[in-house]
């Protein structure tokens, strides 16, 4: 042992072995060591998640020779010189970290030992050789250790002094374990590892830390029960007083020995004191209806900042449209219009960043309830709830916003295309007036939104809740009544003048119809007004819920007044269409059933008429079909009339077929034969076929 202790000394002197002079010592600031993180993660990422000790070890050699070069510990190139490593020498946090994995390298050795012991002896024994192996190496990573937590004590911080502390209990305690001869210290070394790890959850500013030393806790409870039942086996008694086994673990006749029990309650105080202050620096709040909700995660807090900036950014550029479209109404309504589509687009862009980023600070306080553990997950589980809620509704009051800033551009449009046509102006396509269908899609989105937020109230609850979801049902009867309006405006700009060609083509039940839908729609438009102006106006101004939906209500009940003004003019409108469209069809009626007669000079007239077709007389009550009845009526007994749909320019005659070539089918003919036509062939003898050359 004493070998092994004098092997782990490392010297930091030059390689001469001459030591540089001493300068005056120069207070240094304490280092931060996040002990159980480093640790938890270098084991995550390299083989502990599938037990693969062999992997964790070599990386763990890897790291220290990674760490020996770069902090120029290196033992020399030719000559072997010890380089030491002492409380005077430790600058940077790396050098705790040489100790750090030099215990870890010697732990995951003495794992892998176990399972080849576990795996190669017989009949439920380990093999004994192994098992020593695995033993020694254990006790190499208490001395590691407890180098660590020595060194920890001088230059670490608070936390981090307390992390190494009870890493080097947890070592001892495993050693003491596998050694099997003294289960009333490894007990008490397990107890002070599990006090500190409880102490430091509730001191961690974050819940990922916090869920770490849970989760080492839990790790180390089959071990304490097995000390119990081992102690209870032997006919011992356990301390019922927790003070007792921590005094025990931490004695100082043991060579995990560290400070005494005062010494640990004043470090714990101090730690905890250190936690409240830091905490109280670095928690900010999110508030949203006068209230104040702690966050205590980076991410959200990160997610939080940008959407507070993207919000502060759009109102800005809100601001400033706004002025651009007063001075520019100046100059008339295109230029005005014009003035405020040009910003629509960025800021519409500012406002989705916004709502990105409040949905992802929302996922991440998810993400942060489902990791929370130990005692006090309940109290961290109802405030990541209240705050969650809280994301929730500043993300649908941007929301809602964002829809009202595109609502108020798109009625600008329309109103600038209906002024136009009231001056009997054309409708230029450089001014992109909006139509009554895109006001009424911008406005069920808008109604959608409320209603969520409506919805979020009365999740709520309480006083605040009840607020929340009235004045979102008052904004969303706002919506609904100039939806009712926009739709009625599409229906009365469907439906044809009455006096226009498009109204003689037409049916007549069509064009009536469409108007008779308008002015029922604009009167339920006036009723909607008025109820959603009451709602308003009943509502409190001073509660939390109007500072968040209720910025602008005088200028909304302007202009539900406006909207139901224009209702009851529109309402007029329609009833002079129906009653336009209704005389036109009484005379159209009475001129065609007037006009249908047969006496003989209504005969002549028709006989006159003859010459007249269907497409040059559309609005006239006759039959242009032709037939017995047209043969009839014009006097004819037998003959038919002939139909009068279109007069052709020219006389239809007829011509000559083309010829039919019949070339494809030549193969399915049977030709006669003409064998009888062809000359016979001359007979010739076997001389003469001989000598033919000759001639």
């Amino acid at each position: 042992m004493a070998a092994e202790q004098t092997d782990m000394e490392v010297d930091l002197t030059k390689e001469g072995g001459e030591g540089e002079e001493q300068q005056p010592a120069v207070p240094l600031s304490p280092l931060p060591l996040n002990l159980l993180s480093t640790i938890k993660t270098a084991q995550a990422q390299n083989g502990l998640r599938h037990g693969d000790y062999m992997r964790y070890r070599k990386h763990c050699a890897s790291k220290l020779q990674s760490l020996y070069k770069v902090l120029k510990m290196q033992h020399g190139r030719s000559k072997y010189v010890k380089r030491k490593l002492d409380v005077p020498n430790i600058t940077d946090v790396r050098h705790l970290q040489v100790p750090l994995f030099s215990a870890e390298r010697a732990w995951s050795q003495a794992m892998e030992l176990k399972k080849e012991a576990e795996a190669t002896g017989s009949a439920g024994t380990a093999d004994p050789r192994k098992r020593q192996h695995l033993i020694r190496r254990l006790a190499k990573a208490v001395l590691w250790a407890t180098e660590l937590a020595r060194f920890s004590a001088e230059r670490a911080d608070t936390r981090g002094a307390l992390e190494a502390e009870a890493y080097c209990s947890w070592m001892s305690g495993q050693l003491l374990l596998e050694r099997e001869s003294d289960w009333e210290l490894a007990l008490a070394k397990f107890s002070r590892a599990k006090k500190l790890w409880q102490e430091l959850a509730k001191a961690c500013p974050d819940l990922e830390g916090q869920s770490l030393c849970l989760a080492q806790v839990e790790e180390m409870e089959p071990n304490i029960r097995y000390c119990n039942y081992r102690i209870s086996r032997a006919g011992g008694a356990v301390p019922a007083d927790p003070s007792e086994l921590l005094a025990m673990g931490g004695g100082s006749g043991d060579a995990g020995a560290g400070p005494g029990l005062d010494l640990l309650q004043s470090k714990l105080a101090a730690l905890a004191q250190e936690a409240q202050m830091a905490q109280a620096a670095s928690t900010s709040y999110f508030e949203w209806m006068g209230t104040r909700h702690p966050v205590r995660n980076e991410r959200v807090k990160l997610a939080l900042h940008q959407a507070a900036e993207f919000g502060t950014q759009a109102e800005q550029a809100a601001e400033q449209a706004a002025a651009a479209a007063a001075t520019a109404m100046d100059t008339g309504a295109g230029a005005a219009t014009a003035a405020g589509g040009d910003a629509l687009d960025a800021r519409l862009a500012l406002y989705d960043k916004a709502i990105n980023a409040l949905s992802e600070a929302k996922s991440h306080v998810r993400n942060a309830v489902k990791g929370l553990a130990g005692p006090d997950a309940e109290a961290h589980f109802k405030e990541l709830e209240a705050l969650e809620v809280a994301v929730e509704g500043a993300r649908l009051q941007r929301t809602v916003e964002r829809s009202q800033t595109h609502l108020d551009h798109t009625r600008q449009r329309f109103a600038a295309g209906l002024q136009r046509l009231a001056l009997g102006k054309k409708i230029k396509d450089k001014e992109r007036h909006a139509r009554p269908e895109e006001v009424v899609r911008v406005l069920d989105l808008l109604g959608r939104h409320l209603e969520d937020l409506a919805d979020l109230g009365a999740r709520l609850g309480g006083r605040a809740g009840e607020a929340l979801h009235d004045a979102a049902a008052a904004r969303a009867t706002a919506a609904r009544a100039m939806r009712v309006y926009h739709v009625a405006h599409a229906l009365l700009a469907a439906a044809p003048a009455a006096g226009s060609d498009t109204a003689a083509a037409t049916s007549g039940a069509s064009s009536p119809s469409k108007a008779l839908e308008a002015y029922a729609l604009f009167s339920r438009a006036q009723q909607r007004a008025a109820e959603a102006m009451e709602a308003l106006k009943g509502l409190g101004g001073g509660d939390a819920a109007a500072g968040v939906l209720l910025k602008g209500r005088e200028g909304l009940l302007t202009e539900l007044a406006e909207l139901g003004r224009q209702a009851a003019a529109y309402k007029a409108v329609a009833q002079a269409e129906l009653a336009a469209a209704d005389l036109k069809a009484r005379e159209e009626v009475a001129s065609g059933v007037g006009g249908m007669s047969l006496t003989a000079e209504q005969q002549q007239q028709q006989q006159q008429q003859q010459q007249q077709y269907l497409l040059d007389n559309l609005d006239k009550w006759e039959s242009f079909a032709g037939g017995a009845a047209a043969a009839a009526a014009t006097g004819g007994a037998a003959a038919k009339a002939p139909p009068r749909l279109y007069n052709a320019p020219y006389e239809y005659g007829a011509i000559p077929v083309r010829p039919i070539m019949l070339d494809t089918a030549s193969n399915c003919l049977e030709y006669p034969s003409l064998d009888h036509r062809l000359r016979k062939a001359e007979k010739k003898s076997v001389l003469s076929s001989l000598f033919s050359w000759r001639r």
